[in-house]
């Protein structure tokens, strides 16, 4: 890729700025605060665009950083070239008005994006924080993010054992690890607590029920006693009773003038004179003593010195009829009586034995309610109970399963740790080499050979032994990290995207600076923009033989 022009119409401090690069090496000059890192934030956002909601965790917040102040507009444009094919990407940054549009200069159509307001996928490759961190150097190139090592393991892992980088390792542990997070026990094992304090595991209800039982047939036989209790009809008379009662009649008598008993009264008095049951009191007798009375009357009509056979008949006729009529007075009567008898329970003693049955009853009916209340409840707390330990089984069950799924995705997770550092090992030429390489040509060969381990950390050789880059100086270390950004960059980046550095030259002296610039000469292939305040690196490059394209802001 090669960028051609840039157009920052509304950017940071600029407005309608124009900037014309040429295919090799630029060098854009300015004096401090004079908008370099602007113009290198623009480049950067025109190819992968911004996200404000990304950036809100950032310590000072990139779309309010290159925001124009004056509000007005915030857009730019940027025309490129992808493998000889000439673009024009236009964007609107705001975030109410977000828009990004490329054209086909060459066909002079429009082209579509694979993902909206992203050029990655469509003109590019590469995303933007291995971009950032490799081909794109600002003031942080002593640092590289952590997402840098992860890409970088993933790529030598993938190559090593897949021989393509189709098999993302740290993301397959992410996955496993967030995998791992579901089959957590602790709620379980708070839903198992909360059980375990509400079960009574040491009640019986079996028992419990067994003995209920029992006491409800006792109650059950008690009640159907009380109620099989018949109340006599004879009344049972009482001396004192009735003396006082005969006293109470003697003297109303004598104080008020005799009246006429009502019919009522006098049925009530015949009871009361009443002994034991009489004889008509069975309804079997009353219907045999009228068959015997129509017996008599048959009986006569024989007898009778009349040869006259319908005057026997008409005998006959009279004496059933009349034998009817009165056992029908009499079985109407004596129903009559009865009924008086219940309704008046005249005698005390009557009285007394029917309240006393009745209290029995009422209590017997009593004890048996409480009782089948009582065995509801026990059935109703042995279901719950049951209830509550079959959850409490299955939540074991729940847990006993978590920690074997969990066990097996964190060998998973330590399998595959293991092997990428043992591939990483075993392949940590694939970095080591040329990273050396570079740093060779670039200090002049003091410090011929590196060794970089799975973190990005770097050991120096020095002598006959490797120390730590705490011992080299702040520029030393400087070099170190520039070629370790293009070591990298040729290991994860497939495509000849511009190698962008923002005045990170300041602190190199005169030496260093010659010998840094000259390894860059190995990667002519790569559209150069170096953002400088130093204006005598147009001419290293001179004495090197370098052409370079030198723009003054």
């Amino acid at each position: 890729m090669r960028i051609d022009k840039l157009q920052l119409q509304d950017y940071g401090q600029f407005h309608d700025k124009n900037i014309s690069l040429a295919p090799g090496i630029n060098l854009i000059y300015g004096a401090s605060e004079s908008g370099k890192t602007t113009i290198k934030d623009f480049i950067v956002d025109m190819l992968y665009g911004i996200d404000k909601e990304q950036e809100t965790s950032a310590r000072i917040n990139h779309y309010e950083k290159v925001k124009p102040i004056s509000g007005a507009g915030f857009s730019g444009a940027m025309e490129i070239c992808v493998d000889g094919e000439d673009y024009r990407i236009e964007r609107n940054f705001l975030q109410q008005e977000k828009n990004t549009y490329v054209k086909d200069l060459d066909e002079s159509k429009e082209v579509p994006l694979q993902t909206e307001h992203s050029l990655p996928g469509t003109l590019l490759n590469t995303p933007k924080n291995i971009y950032e961190n490799t081909l794109c150097m600002g003031h942080n190139a002593m640092a590289v993010e952590r997402s840098l090592e992860d890409a970088l393991n993933q790529h030598i892992v993938s190559a090593a054992s897949a021989k393509a980088g189709d098999i993302d390792v740290a993301h397959a542990i992410e996955q496993l690890e967030e995998k791992k997070k579901s089959f957590s026990n602790s709620e379980l094992q708070k839903r198992e607590q909360e059980l375990e304090s509400k079960l009574s595991l040491d009640r019986d209800f079996d028992a419990e029920l067994e003995a209920l039982k029992k006491e409800k047939e006792k109650a059950e036989a008690q009640v159907k006693s009380s109620k099989e209790e018949k109340l006599q009809f004879t009344p049972i008379k009482n001396p004192a009773t009735e003396r006082r009662a005969e006293e109470a009649r003697q003297l109303q008598e004598e104080q008020e003038p005799a009246q006429p008993l009502t019919k009522r009264e006098q049925d009530i008095q015949m009871l009361q004179g009443m002994g034991k049951k009489s004889i008509l009191d069975n309804v079997f007798v009353i219907w045999f003593i009228s068959l015997l009375a129509i017996a008599l009357f048959v009986l006569i009509a024989q007898i009778v010195p009349v040869n006259v056979p319908a005057m026997k008949m008409g005998i006959i006729g009279f004496g059933v009829v009349l034998v009817l009529m009165t056992t029908m007075q009499v079985l109407s009567r004596r129903s009559k009586l009865y009924l008086l008898l219940e309704e008046m329970e005249i005698e005390q003693g009557f009285r007394a034995a029917k309240e006393g049955n009745s209290d029995e009853l009422v209590a017997a009916k009593n004890k048996l309610s409480a009782l089948q209340l009582k065995e509801q409840d026990i059935i109703k707390e042995r279901g719950r109970q049951e209830k509550m330990l079959a959850e409490l089984n299955g939540i074991k069950e729940k847990m006993q399963a978590n920690d074997i799924e969990s066990e097996a995705l964190a060998l998973a997770i330590r399998t595959i740790r293991d092997l990428s550092e043992d591939i990483y090992d075993s392949y940590g030429s694939v970095l080591n080499a040329p990273v050396s390489d570079i740093v060779n040509r670039i200090t002049g060969g003091r410090y011929p050979e590196v060794k970089i381990d799975d973190q990005l950390k770097i050991l120096v050789k020095q002598g006959a032994s490797f120390i730590s880059m705490d011992y080299l100086s702040v520029s030393t270390v400087c070099q170190i990290y520039f070629a370790l950004r293009l070591s990298v960059a040729d290991i994860l980046i497939k495509e000849n995207l511009p190698i962008v550095i923002d005045d990170i030259f300041a602190i190199y002296d005169e030496q260093r600076l010659k010998e840094t610039l000259s390894g860059l000469s190995g990667y002519l292939n790569h559209q150069i923009i170096i953002f400088t305040i130093d204006p005598g690196i147009q001419q290293i490059f001179a004495d090197l033989g370098i052409e370079s394209n030198y723009i003054a802001l």
